[in-house]
């Protein structure tokens, strides 16, 4: 049979995943309100306050492999659809019927009450923000997409003064939308519940080194902020609020996980078909799990690149699948042998002047770990084990205002001679050389 493959989320992975498969010459098609359309989170925050460009948004055209299908995606119901029921769009553009209703997985219904069949679907629902009650500020939003992002933008442009911005999270992207705030010009005051910013994304020689430079560069920081109740309302001209997002899910024959789609290290979740990219996608296995979705942009374009190829290199004949069944044919294994997931998994965030990435595998409550200083001490390196013995192999790296180091650690976690704790203690080893093998 041929693949009917379905996206559903035209974010960063969907769109990813998409223009592969248009350049692969399969058919897909995008199930999306604002389908062919996206934009990365982190040019939202960075730019607020500035006159650069505050979003770069991704063009997808429809072509003759791509079909836009602008609704929103309810449900899926799995081998059950009648080929009559198929969209007309999706009709027209695969007018032959399926010859037999049961090599259709399932079927995505539509807000609209149509329903379209598919071989093989792609969730990339990527996540909505929380979006908390601020008493004092109705007006207060967070910067999750591109109208909140205009909105906040438009009353930055109107403003004839400069503005005293609150913002309740400090997240990265709270950390952003706050140092961006007083690079322009503004004031800016964080209230976060704990006693330090980053508490969840970063290490603690890191998230200090951050808090530090922060508050030297002039914004506030009002610890210990246990309600937004608490916060004063005759303060702040315009309100930011960031804490944390949720994946947005859709019913698989009225299962929704609690928290994201486990997927395996092919990205397959248990649903033969059915794979999960991105930000509502918890990878369970391969050298890359997590217990929670990475839910940063890198990731999400490298599932969809991933999964654009993967599909195109199943056999046509044979189902993909799901995370709990792998399988091989005897007739051609090597086409329909699972594959991993194993890009290294990166982030960046820019604070202001401050520069802080991750690669790989690191963690914030992270004791036993390594650090590496360029000359000045200014610009650092923090490197995480998988144990604490002398032989003990790398599997992460953050990177503060050290670029060129950055991709050094990318290159050294995606390569064949991974360091061990006891080369990274050396004084004389040489990262940025080794990085070159």
């Amino acid at each position: 049979m041929s693949k009917r493959i379905v996206i559903i989320g035209a974010g960063l992975a969907g769109t990813t995943a998409a223009r592969e498969l248009n350049e692969s010459g399969q058919a897909v098609t995008v199930i999306d309100p604002q389908a062919g359309d996206t934009c990365e989170r982190p040019p939202l925050s960075k730019h607020l306050f500035d006159t650069s460009r505050h979003h770069l948004p991704y063009r997808l055209e429809s072509t003759e492999h791509i079909t836009f299908v602008r609704d929103w995606a309810e449900e899926i119901t799995l081998a059950e659809a009648a080929a009559e029921s198929r969209y007309t769009a999706e009709t027209q553009r695969h007018p032959q019927r399926l010859e037999d209703h049961h090599d259709t997985v399932g079927t995505v219904h539509l807000a609209s009450g149509e329903s379209i069949d598919f071989t093989h679907c792609i969730l990339a629902t990527g996540m909505e923000a929380n979006r908390p009650q601020i008493p004092d500020y109705p007006e207060a939003l967070p910067v999750y997409d591109l109208a909140d992002a205009e909105w906040i933008l438009n009353r930055v442009e109107e403003a004839m003064q400069p503005l005293n911005v609150g913002v309740l999270g400090s997240g990265y992207l709270g950390m952003e939308v706050a140092t961006s705030a007083v690079a322009a010009g503004h004031h800016a005051t964080v209230y976060l519940r704990g006693d330090e910013p980053l508490r969840r994304q970063l290490s603690a020689p890191v998230r200090q080194a951050l808090f530090d430079a922060h508050k030297a560069a002039g914004v506030e920081f009002i610890t210990h902020t246990s309600s937004p109740d608490d916060i004063d309302g005759n303060i702040h001209d315009l309100f930011i609020t960031s804490v944390g997002a949720r994946p947005r899910l859709i019913p698989i024959d009225g299962d929704r996980p609690a928290e994201a789609w486990e997927v395996n290290e092919s990205l397959a979740t248990s649903h033969p078909g059915i794979f999960a990219a991105g930000d509502c996608a918890i990878v369970t296995a391969g050298p890359y799990a997590l217990d929670h979705p990475w839910a940063c942009e890198p990731v999400a374009e490298s599932h969809g690149k991933f999964l654009a190829e993967l599909l195109t290199t199943t056999s046509d004949e044979t189902p993909t699948p799901g995370a709990d069944a792998p399988t091989e044919t005897d007739e051609n294994p090597a086409e329909t042998a699972p594959r991993a997931w194993s890009d290294v998994p990166w982030h960046w965030s820019f604070q202001g002047p401050e520069k802080v990435f991750t690669a790989g595998l690191t963690s914030p409550d992270a004791t036993d770990t390594i650090i590496r200083r360029d000359a000045s001490g200014k610009k650092f390196q923090v490197f995480h084990f998988d144990g604490p013995e002398p032989e003990s192999k790398l599997i992460g790296v953050e990177t503060y205002n050290w670029p060129p180091m950055q991709a050094a650690a990318r290159r050294v976690l995606g390569g064949n001679h991974i360091p061990t704790r006891a080369q990274l203690d050396d004084p004389e080893f040489d990262f940025k050389a080794h990085s070159r093998l």
